[in-house]
């Protein structure tokens, strides 16, 4: 409930009395108009009163924020709390507003207008505390509680890029501010010309922290760069993860043999000992493929082939036994020859392309899935493209393109 003129009359007799004479003295503003004028008794206006419309429109609004807040309509109240501390300006305004606030949940807010209220009333009351000081502290505290603890990250030399968890995602470069909810996090300092720095970090409810690290400078250096045909496969230096690909930054490293890495679940892993040499940058174009490559439409096509082929093969065959048993010396022989050939010949074809569409299957094995796929210039070398064909003269055989 806000604080609202029946409670305070209740907690404070002496501030009405005290009210009363103010205002039967008429030398002193009262906020009585808010709802009864029982808080300000406490309390010492040091300005004129403003004009009499504006007390009434503010303690309309005060009394529908008031009822708001009765019901459990924070953010409502709130607007009406400003509006009438707008009109006029009073403590018991500020108090309500951040009551409201605390119920929200809204930390930062909650602590601000807890402050302004302390403030406007020691203003009006020559430095004097509220009688509700240490309630106030108390609410104050929990919403501190509440708030996300202000972590401060430096380095030095400043400008390092930071990474939380995900070394994809750049935070921000040193020095930065920020508010995180508690929990344990990975920290991630990357400067070029310096050895890359990471450490656990331990983010704790109500305490703010203040980092800064010394970043240790690489002697001697050079580069390398790390392309792949594969998105989304870890790139590993010296069994360090260092990102994901695309990976576009050029990797700083000491003089001397590194082992670089590129790896993804279902492809067979990448692996090469490069050599660093100082004010030089290597290039390195590390190419993955699926270690168990899915079987593809050269397969099923040759198995088929094959198969009719021989079907093929075996009528041929039996026109021709035909031929000779039963159509020997008769005009019907040339005929029954005649299909013995096409049978040959269809079938020779047919199994000739389905054994080479098989032979390719079984060597086509540097395949990629296309979701996977980069950059198609770097992928692997393209399939031979086959495609059976049958003459007009009944030859058959296979288009075959590189």
């Amino acid at each position: 409930m806000s604080k609202s003129i029946e409670q305070h009359t209740l907690r404070t007799s002496r501030s009405l009395l005290r009210g009363l004479l103010v205002l039967a003295l008429a030398s002193v503003a009262s906020v009585a108009s808010l709802g009864g004028g029982t808080l300000v008794g406490s309390q010492t206006a040091s300005a004129a009163p403003p004009p009499q419309t504006d007390k009434d429109k503010a303690r309309e609004f005060f009394l529908e924020g008031d009822a708001l807040f009765k019901k459990e309509l924070y953010s409502a109240a709130i607007e009406n709390f400003k509006k009438a501390n707008e009109l006029y300006p009073h403590p018991i305004n500020l108090y309500n507003i951040a009551r409201g606030y605390e119920k929200l949940g809204d930390a930062d807010n909650c602590i601000k207008v807890y402050n302004d209220y302390l403030d406007f009333h020691r203003r009006q009351n020559n430095g004097k505390d509220p009688s509700d000081l240490v309630d106030v502290k108390a609410s104050i505290a929990k919403c501190q509680l509440l708030q996300k603890p202000e972590v401060t990250i430096d380095s030095d030399p400043y400008g390092a890029a930071i990474y939380l968890d995900d070394k994809t995602k750049l935070v921000g470069q040193t020095p930065i501010t920020l508010k995180l909810d508690p929990g344990k996090y990975k920290l991630y300092l990357n400067l070029d010309g310096y050895v890359p720095f990471e450490q656990d970090l331990q983010v704790s409810t109500g305490q703010p922290m203040t980092l800064k690290f010394k970043l240790e400078k690489f002697q001697r250096v050079g580069k390398v760069r790390v392309k792949s045909n594969v998105r989304g496969a870890t790139v590993f230096v010296d069994g360090r993860n260092v990102g994901l690909t695309p990976y576009s930054d050029t990797i700083t490293l000491e003089e001397g043999a590194h082992q670089i890495a590129v790896s993804k679940d279902e492809y067979v892993p990448f692996n090469r000992e490069v050599k660093v040499t100082v004010n030089q940058t290597e290039e390195i174009t590390a190419q993955i493929f699926l270690r168990d490559a899915p079987a593809t439409w050269k397969g099923y096509v040759g198995w088929t082939s094959i198969i009719l082929g021989v079907g093929a093969g075996v009528g041929g065959y039996f026109a021709g036994v035909k031929a000779d048993e039963y159509f020997n010396d008769t005009k019907d022989f040339d005929k029954w020859s005649g299909l013995q050939k096409i049978g040959y010949g269809v079938g020779g074809g047919l199994v000739g392309a389905g054994i080479l569409l098989v032979i390719l299957e079984a060597t086509d094995t540097q395949l990629i899935k296309s979701d996977d796929e980069l950059d198609p210039m770097a992928n692997a070398p393209r399939s031979p493209s086959v495609k059976p064909f049958v003459s007009a003269g009944g030859l058959v055989g296979a288009d075959v393109r590189f």
